[in-house]
């Protein structure tokens, strides 16, 4: 078990999670971002949080599970990581996964982050469950832009999207 797992508990319990844009939102800074889809945040008070962008899935990269990067999975990494690596970010957080990240919107000048990397083709809309409380409605609209502008992923001939790839890798 890491940190992540019992730090985020008590993070939520502190109210250190902020959930609208209030005058003392909480910012976060970037430090790295694994994937297109999850990051890894340091804390005001120097914790460091894994973040899971909730709403999308991202092409895989290459790891201990997965030899080999799906297509688009290294440009979606590099993407977000010129987004906001090294840069002041807020969240609206929702849940944390069994994995015990948080499951959030990161918002780096009030733009959200998560349907960027949707509306440009990085990442396609999360088609698992979710939280109630989240609205996917603005993730579809950006999705469906993307697809018919042929943007990224939805520029690959063959795609296969992030969750049919690592059924195949099982």
């Amino acid at each position: 078990m890491t940190i992540f797992k019992y730090s985020l508990p008590l993070l939520f319990s502190l109210g250190l999670f902020n959930t609208s844009f209030a005058d003392n939102e909480v910012k976060y800074s970037v430090l790295n971002c694994h994937d297109g889809d999850t990051c890894q945040l340091k804390s005001p008070d120097n914790l460091k949080l894994k973040i899971r962008l909730i709403g999308i899935d991202a092409p895989e990269v290459a790891n201990r599970k997965n030899k080999n990067s799906q297509p688009m999975g290294e440009e979606s990494k590099v993407y977000i990581n010129q987004l906001i690596k090294g840069k002041t970010v807020t969240l609206k957080n929702y849940a944390t996964d069994p994995f015990g990240r948080a499951l959030a919107e990161i918002y780096f000048n009030k733009e959200n982050i998560n349907i960027k990397m949707v509306e440009s083709g990085m990442a396609e809309v999360y088609h698992g469950k979710t939280v109630k409380e989240f609205d996917i409605s603005p993730y579809l609209t950006a999705e469906k832009a993307a697809k018919e502008k042929k943007i990224g992923i939805w520029s690959l001939k063959n795609y296969q999207s992030p969750k049919e790839f690592r059924s195949s890798k099982k």
